[in-house]
């Protein structure tokens, strides 16, 4: 167990809430149970973690094995016309936010399970992680995977091989030993930890509003970005930013915060099929103001990710997670250590999942993550999950709901949408 699956699992025993994260996929076509398991059981085989469990000892904790089998639950499927589309997605709701919420006990059962909406030809699957096991980007292999051996077994052909990528655990001291500004070391002198002796868990609870944008304004988003020089994350977190700020949600004078996948910044780099957790935030304060074309804090926000980039902000963001456990802290300590606040985005680009799988096409892909363990009760923080599949971008807000309704969160959605598509 490395720093990062260390810090998650002491995290979710740390507080009421859980570090669980879903990816929630929807489908066309006619799908058997037992062709779901034996696809399935066939992913599991393939990877080192999804076979594992979690163990306690005290306040310590380490992977170990397990035979069980990833856990199914199915759901009926409440209609097939269009007509049932919002059944569907609220029905859905219910079950994403009772599986977000149930926390992975460890101890023989595996860390990670699946919740089926079946319909006779179509579904929803959703695929929740404990966050020790995964990122974002590695449940979408699974994703792809899955459904790569679905549509081999329904064509009658062998699936192609796959490389065991989770044959060894990487050694994250070793592995980021270098970026491309050349050999870096993890600092020598640790930088401080900062605790909250009196902060309380008060049952807080994660919600999630999803908005999509069309296939053709979407690469039309693009090309404004590339045409100016900057990436998509910066212009997605600039809108959310401005119509957080907008709504009182946070305040002009706040914190961006990005996640930055580690993969890339690996020497070599570890590819995105490796089954790993692999994922830091580095913070930035900002000064947000709504009034000021999206363009200008777009800017402002690329080139300072760029600097931090530059500077090595995410081996700084692992060297602090390393000292934090260095005097091994019990689940609440470690819990008091850690929280956010402001704006954060995590964006996962444009996902390499394939929209078609011989009979199977998958039409909708997104993720949400519990964020209660990070949550200061009286700091709000709100987080935007972001993702290109088969052309269009999905975002999904992640909050608090005693900080940020349902229905506020649908209209911050909404009115960040409506910002985006007045660039075009």
């Amino acid at each position: 167990m490395n720093v990062l699956e260390r810090a998650e699992c002491l995290l979710d025993a740390g507080s009421s809430g859980n570090m669980n994260f879903t990816v929630i996929v929807r489908y066309r076509g006619c799908l058997e149970a037992s062709a779901l398991r034996s696809a399935l059981a066939t992913v599991q085989a393939e990877h080192l973690l999804l076979r594992s469990t979690v163990r306690w000892q005290g306040d310590h904790c380490r992977f170990v094995p397990t035979a069980a089998a990833v856990p199914v639950v199915l759901h009926p499927w409440p209609g097939d016309g269009p007509a049932d589309r919002q059944a569907v997605d609220q029905a859905w709701k219910a079950v994403t936010m009772a599986d977000l919420r149930q926390r992975f006990i460890g101890e023989g059962e595996p860390l990670w399970r699946l919740s089926w909406l079946r319909g006779s030809n179509a579904g929803e699957l959703l695929v929740t992680f404990h966050h020790a096991i995964a990122d974002g980007l590695s449940a979408m292999a699974l994703v792809q995977r899955l459904f790569t051996l679905l549509a081999a077994a329904e064509a009658g052909v062998a699936p192609p091989l796959v490389h065991d990528w989770d044959a060894h655990h990487p050694d994250l001291h070793r592995t980021f030993a270098g970026s491309a500004t050349g050999p870096v070391a993890l600092p020598s002198e640790a930088p401080a930890v900062s605790e909250l002796s009196d902060r309380q868990d008060v049952g807080l609870r994660t919600s999630y509003g999803l908005e999509q944008i069309a296939a053709a304004p979407s690469a039309a988003l693009l090309a404004w970005g590339r045409q100016r020089g900057l990436r998509l994350n910066a212009i997605l977190h600039a809108a959310f930013l401005q119509v957080l700020v907008v709504e009182g949600v946070l305040p002009p004078q706040t914190t961006a915060t990005t996640v930055v996948n580690l993969r890339q910044l690996a020497t070599p780099p570890l590819p995105w099929e490796l089954m790993r957790l692999l994922r830091v935030c580095v913070d930035t304060p900002v000064t947000v103001d709504p009034e000021q074309p999206l363009a200008f804090l777009a800017t402002q926000l690329h080139g300072q990710l760029q600097q931090l980039l530059q500077a090595d902000a995410p081996l700084q963001a692992l060297a602090a997670i390393t000292t934090a456990l260095a005097d091994n802290p019990s689940p609440k300590q470690f819990w008091r250590r850690s929280w956010r606040e402001g704006g954060l985005i995590t964006n996962l680009g444009r996902v390499p999942v394939a929209a078609r799988h011989g009979a199977f096409s998958l039409e909708r892909l997104f993720f949400v993550a519990n964020v209660e363990p990070i949550v200061l009760p009286d700091r709000p923080l709100v987080v935007l999950g972001a993702l290109s599949f088969n052309g269009q971008l999905s975002l999904s807000s992640l909050q608090i709901e005693q900080q940020l309704s349902d229905q506020a969160a649908a209209a911050v959605m909404a009115a960040m949408k409506r910002r985006l598509l007045a660039l075009l």
